[in-house]
């Protein structure tokens, strides 16, 4: 939403091993990259709904078709108050590579979740459940 002129992008593994980041690198232009993490890292609780309109501009009517990924900030002066933004994640059609950020409706969830406290509360990810289309 907030780079409409960068519309490629390609999803790359973290450096440290077994990290749940990933870097999502815009290839239009070479200098902007964002940290994404998968929300269920986050919050085993997560949960979203895709409407039909967003369903169809990324390609598909199927759930298991659909990867979510939420943008991290990391503040420079104190990276462990790093928070993901669950308020309006990235949908991806994993079978054509067509992705949309969705702002959802609801105030379930925050738009600066902490990363690190539900993990440092003994938490652990849990199994990927798949988006409900609506």
């Amino acid at each position: 939403m907030g780079f409409p002129n960068d519309r490629r992008y390609i999803l790359l593994e973290h450096d440290a091993e077994e990290s749940p980041f990933k870097w999502l690198q815009s290839l239009d232009s070479p200098d902007l990259a964002f940290i994404i993490v998968d929300p269920l890292f986050i919050t085993p609780r997560y949960s979203l709904e895709i409407d039909v309109d967003t369903a169809r501009l990324i390609g598909t009517n199927k759930q298991e078709a659909c990867a979510v990924m939420s943008i991290v900030n990391v503040p420079h002066e104190a990276p462990i108050r790093m928070t993901a933004n669950l308020k309006a994640p990235l949908v991806v059609n994993v079978e054509t590579r067509t992705g949309r950020q969705v702002i959802m409706g609801s105030s379930a969830h925050n738009i600066s979740a902490p990363v690190f406290t539900e993990l440092t509360n003994g938490s652990k990810p849990a199994a990927r459940k798949e988006p409900a289309l609506r």
